[in-house]
């Protein structure tokens, strides 16, 4: 007997539906595959032995093991190279091909970028760690997936899927913001609800709505009040069976609300876009079931599709439509077995498409109609329909119609049919379910819960596979240290520089308008903020290094010579953000002085 028949109230409070896990799949797999695209841009600065943060260092000075398949090269060409197959295998997960093998492998090739540079890492690579390392348990692909068009054997017919991966999923999302409500326990956030204040007085990462908020105090401590208590009952409330499903429901709403808030007013990389993804995982079945029966009553009639029974390549393609374009009920049939779909065929050399009007479309508009009476994609049928598309339209369907051999070939290799294995045996299971204890006993560990025995012996393994989350974000209370930091150089000719924006000319020690955007992405913000703390102080003398051969590389000859980097001093201007109605109070302090060509043996000044 299946465990949701066996168990049908822990299947409602713990149970998630396939499609949920497809919407799940793809909203995730999107976060990855960008925050992939941008890691292109810095593959010199943090992933490479010429950045900031050469293997040398990383693995000399790191506490505790760290494992990484980036380790294995510290030349650029190598970072790009792995980081291109990260993306490929980003791609296959969020279109749910070969998942099984895209999820083990995108967790896999991600926590060794994670291990590669810790001191740029946010808490939104944590959370994808983490996510990804349940998403191996789970029948990711049993919906809305190339694997479910081209299975030789069905999907599971229920849509409700209980595992103790499941559990272990939805308590991962919900430990965020429990945990991180307990560990907010200064006075900044309850009794005093100015934790929005100070977080929105933080320049490093507010954004101009967040300024303009920070202006009225009784609504910044009403937001203070609203998130505290949202993360703090939150949790509690939605694994009640008490209402569960509208409660449930209403809640993952308001932490979705919440997390579009940080969006629109701090800037915080991709933490808000990956716990906005974590979220969908609460979505019941009661809402697609809800949205199927109003598009059922839209469209009583789905279209019916026809394709030559010759040709697998436009069998796969129709199943792949009938997938992607959510249209479960409508029938593929070769086009020979109705007689009116092969005169229509064999006349256009089209696959036939034909309307609950009995109306039958061809090329392209056949395409189109599809579109049309999809739940996901039917608003794009206007745009789609549209004159000036329809000649294109069909001129790429006959290029695809006169090399569908080729196609043919080409997908009988990278799409083959093969037998699928939805769900996992019982050793499986039984892992998911020890780490299901593990990560709720580390997370009682990061609040303070004993014994400190446990929490040792679970770092080792907790490390290696980066799930050793911590959600202490604006905990105790967010900082009341800001600033800036501004890096005044000497060129070879004597003249003063602003190193990290030349176009300024001499250092300027003003503040930024909007200092949250002048550092060309949340990991050169985290990397340059993390600069003034003292637990990263060894890492300036890296930073200074990579400053000089960045700046120098192309000065060694002629008359650039004269614009070479001679040395620099990297002054944080702190700014303590004072109590509500006060006035900030700004003082220099100078962190590091560097000399690009010092003296062999010779060791530049904190």
């Amino acid at each position: 007997m299946d465990l949701t028949q066996r168990f049908p109230r822990l299947a409602d409070i713990f149970g998630i539906d396939l499609r949920t896990l497809a919407l799940f799949r793809f909203a995730l797999g999107s976060v990855l595959f960008c925050n992939l695209l941008t890691a292109f841009g810095d593959v010199g600065a943090f992933w490479a032995d010429t950045g900031v943060m050469p293997r040398a260092w990383l693995i000399e000075s790191e506490i505790g093991p760290r494992l990484s398949l980036f380790l294995a090269g510290g030349q650029a060409w190598f970072v790009v190279v792995l980081l291109l197959l990260q993306c490929v295998l980003a791609l296959m997960f969020t279109l749910g091909w070969r998942t099984r093998l895209a999820t083990i492998a995108s967790f896999v090739m991600w926590a060794s970028l994670l291990n590669r540079n810790p001191v740029v890492l946010i808490g939104g690579d944590l959370l994808i760690c983490c996510l990804l390392f349940w998403s191996m348990f789970l029948p990711l692909g049993a919906r809305f997936s190339v694997d479910a068009a081209l299975a030789e054997n069905p999907p599971p017919q229920e849509n409700l899927h209980l595992s103790w991966a499941s559990v272990g999923l939805l308590l991962q999302v919900m430990s965020v913001y429990f945990f991180s409500a307990i560990l907010k326990s200064g006075r900044e956030w309850v009794p005093d609800y100015t934790a929005v204040y100070y977080a929105l007085s933080l320049d490093r990462h507010v954004l101009p709505l967040g300024k303009l908020l920070n202006e009225f105090l009784p609504l910044t401590k009403a937001l203070s009040f609203y998130v505290w208590w949202l993360e703090l009952l939150g949790p509690i409330l939605i694994f009640t069976p008490l209402l569960l499903k509208y409660l449930r429901f209403g809640l993952m709403l308001c932490f979705m609300l919440m997390h579009v808030g940080f969006l629109l007013c701090l800037e915080l990389g991709h933490f808000p876009y990956v716990s906005l993804a974590s979220l969908t995982v609460f979505t019941g079945g009661w809402v697609w079931d809800a949205l199927d029966r109003r598009h059922r009553r839209r469209h009583p009639q789905p279209p019916r599709i026809y394709y030559d029974i010759d040709c697998g390549f436009c069998l796969k393609s129709c199943q792949l439509f009938q997938q992607f374009l959510i249209l479960p009920r409508s029938p593929i049939a070769p086009a020979q077995q109705t007689p009116r779909a092969r005169t229509l065929m064999e006349a256009n050399y089209s696959w036939v498409v034909i309307d609950g009007d009995e109306q039958a479309y061809l090329k392209w508009p056949a395409f189109t109609i599809l579109v049309k009476h999809s739940p996901l994609l039917g608003w794009l049928y206007p745009l789609l329909r549209l004159p000036a598309l329809e000649r294109p339209g069909n001129a790429v369907y006959d290029f695809v119609a006169r090399n569908r051999g080729t196609f043919g070939r080409l997908t009988a290799w990278l799409l083959p049919r093969r037998t699928m294995r939805w769900e996992l045996g019982r050793f499986w299971n039984g892992i998911a379910a020890v780490f299901v204890v593990l990560v709720l006993v580390w997370n009682g560990h990061t609040i303070g819960m004993p014994p400190q025995a446990s929490y040792a012996a679970l770092t080792p393994l907790f490390r290696i596979i980066r799930i050793d989350q911590l959600w202490n974000m604006f905990a105790p209370y967010p900082l009341k240290e800001d600033g800036w930091l501004v890096v005044a150089g000497r060129l070879a000719d004597g003249s003063e520089i602003d190193v990290l924006h030349p176009e300024r000319g001499a250092p300027s020690f003003e503040k930024p308008r909007l200092y949250s955007q002048t550092h060309g992405g949340i990991r050169w913000l985290t990397y340059r903020g993390r600069l003034w703390e003292a637990q990263y102080a060894n890492q300036r003398l890296y930073y200074g290094k990579y400053l000089c051969r960045s700046w120098n590389a192309d000065k060694l000859e002629g008359d650039a010579r004269n614009r070479r980097l001679m040395s620099f001093r990297m002054i944080y201007m702190l700014e303590m953000t004072p109590p509500p109605g006060g006035r900030a109070e700004v003082e220099q302090r100078v962190l590091w002085r560097h000399e690009c060509f010092a003296k062999p043996g010779a060791t530049p000044s904190p």
